[in-house]
C-alpha cells in the first residue's frame, strides 16, 4: 500500500512537470521511505499517549534512534513488519515500565549497558545486503554510533543518580538497539 501510494505520487509529480521521469523511481523510493517512518511515529505516539506513557517511550526510541542510524539492525522484510515490529517492541518496553521496580531498574540498568556496548564494539555496524558499505563508510559509521553511545552513557551516568528511571528508559533503547544488531545478523547468517 505504501509503495502504490509512493508510485502514485511521483507520477503525479512527473505528470505536473515537478520532476523528471528519469528520476521518478529515486523520488518514489524517499516518499515510501518517509511514509512508512511518519506511520511509524504516529503509531508509537499513539501507544504511547495510549499507555499515558509518552516521555519514557520518547526517551527509550530516541536512545534507539540516534544510535541505530549510524550502528544498524533489524530490517522486516515488510512496512507492515516494521510496524508490527515497533509495536511490540513498544508495548513489551510499557510493560516493562509499568512492572519493574527501581531498583531492578537500578541494577539492571548497568548490565544492560554492559551488554550493549560490547555488542557494539563487536557489531557496528551492521551492514544490510540490499545496502552495501564501503570500508571508509564503515569506518565512520563506526565511529559515529560510537560517539552517539558515549553520549547516551554520559546522558545515563547523569540521570542514574538523580532519577534512575530515565537512566533506565534510554538503556532499554540502547540494549533494543543492540538485540536488533544481533537479530539481524541472525537473520543475515540464516539467508546465506
Amino acid at each position: 500500500m505504501i509503495s502504490k501510494l509512493a508510485k502514485s505520487t511521483a507520477c503525479f509529480f512527473v505528470n505536473n512537470k515537478i520532476i523528471e521521469a528519469e528520476d521518478s523511481e529515486v523520488y518514489a523510493y524517499g516518499i515510501e521511505l518517509l511514509l512508512s517512518t511518519i506511520i511509524n511515529l504516529a503509531v508509537a505516539i499513539i501507544i504511547a499517549l495510549s499507555a499515558n506513557e509518552f516521555i519514557p517511550c520518547f526517551i527509550n526510541l530516541t536512545a534507539f534512534v540516534t544510535i541505530r542510524i549510524y550502528a544498524g539492525g533489524y530490517h522486516a522484510d515488510t512496512h507492515c513488519g516494521c510496524t508490527f515490529t515497533l509495536s511490540c517492541i513498544l508495548v513489551i518496553f510499557i510493560l516493562i515500565i509499568k512492572k519493574v521496580s527501581l531498583i531492578s531498574m537500578r541494577i539492571s540498568a548497568p548490565i544492560m549497558w554492559f551488554l550493549s556496548a560490547l555488542i557494539l564494539l563487536i557489531f557496528a555496524p551492521v551492514e544490510h545486503p540490499n545496502k552495501p558499505i564501503s570500508e571508509k563508510k564503515k569506518i565512520k559509521l563506526r565511529k559515529k554510533s560510537l560517539i552517539s553511545f558515549f553520549i547516551w552513557t554520559i546522558f545515563c551516568i547523569i540521570f542514574y543518580f538523580v532519577k534512575s528511571e530515565i537512566c533506565f528508559y534510554a538503556v532499554t533503547g540502547i540494549f533494543t538497539l543492540t538485540c536488533a544488531m544481533i537479530a539481524e545478523k541472525i537473520k543475515l547468517h540464516m539467508k546465506s
